[in-house]
């Protein structure tokens, strides 16, 4: 066992990580390790003086509750946003495979299909942005 991994366990297990190795080789390093025992003495001791000194803030009883609802609001939000993405992607996909479909019809066909997906995914995305802006103002 290395000095680093032998750290980077002391730091852990004061963050109430619990070890993935076997904690005796990590008692067995720091006996044979004057640099890692002082470490982890210097760590032990910043520790108890920061929870001496630094208190936690007390929460109200609703903040987890009001924080769970700001995290799900923020999570649809965050779909509701790429929706029209979505819609614009899935719309193009559709026109390239309709387009593959017709190449042996002429060339003049293809791009008035191209054009009319075109027109049919902005509408689309136009009227889900002001459905969802609309049902987002609602919300406020």
């Amino acid at each position: 066992m290395d000095c680093r991994s032998v750290q980077d366990r002391i730091l852990d297990a004061l963050d109430g990580v619990a070890p993935a190795e076997n904690p005796r080789e990590l008692d067995h390093h720091l006996a044979g390790c004057p640099t890692c025992a002082a470490f982890a003495a210097r760590q032990q001791a910043l520790d108890s003086r920061l929870q001496q000194v630094l208190t936690p803030p007390e929460l109200s009883p609703a903040f987890r509750t009001a924080l769970r609802r700001q995290i799900r609001k923020d999570t649809l939000r965050v779909w509701a946003d790429s929706l029209p993405d979505k819609v614009h992607f899935a719309s193009c996909g559709l026109a390239t495979v309709l387009g593959a479909l017709f190449v042996p019809l002429h060339a003049a066909a293809i791009l008035a299909m191209g054009a009319a997906a075109t027109v049919v995914t902005y509408l689309l995305m136009a009227e889900i942005r002001n459905s969802l802006e609309s049902s987002e103002d609602a919300q406020q």
